[in-house]
């Protein structure tokens, strides 16, 4: 009676130990936070906002039609703003601060001046209903400038 009396303290912290880390690792991963259809909230162009989501006038209403689809763990399928949808693959720097699409492609061909690769840095913190994406380069289809999209999983 007396083991049973010393073990069941020692029992009950392994127990509280063994659900405490398993719990902290319940958080998903980046990239099964990414792997979602992801839509614009808002998107800057350089330094303008030329897309609000909760505006009721927008600059450039074309953003409405933006979709990134990361849905499967390889493809990827990006509408722009003019409507073009492009396939491809999708990855994260081993440091999860880029993703990339590459491949992209459409009967049109690859999205203009991109050789079909557009790379995002990730700005912030992402969860799984909100992640902001900027273009590591300036992008023609954003007037040239560094394109910033605050995009949500709705």
């Amino acid at each position: 009676m007396k083991k049973i009396l010393f073990f069941l303290p020692v029992l009950l912290a392994f127990v509280g130990v063994f659900t405490a880390c398993k719990s902290s690792s319940s958080e998903p991963s980046l990239e099964e936070k990414l792997a979602k259809v992801w839509t614009a909230k808002v998107v800057k162009e350089g330094s303008t906002v030329v897309y609000d989501k909760s505006a009721t006038s927008q600059s450039i209403p074309g953003y409405a039609n933006y979709k990134l689809d990361l849905t499967s763990k390889t493809a990827a399928k990006l509408t722009e703003k003019d409507g073009n949808t492009f396939t491809g693959s999708w990855s994260l720097s081993s440091d999860n601060t880029t993703l990339t699409l590459s491949g992209l492609t459409s009967a049109a061909g690859a999205p203009t001046g991109t050789s079909g690769t557009i790379v995002y840095k990730i700005v912030g913190s992402a969860t799984t209903s909100a992640v902001t994406l900027e273009t590591a380069t300036a992008y023609i289809k954003a007037s040239n400038t560094i394109a910033n999209y605050q995009l949500v999983n709705p």
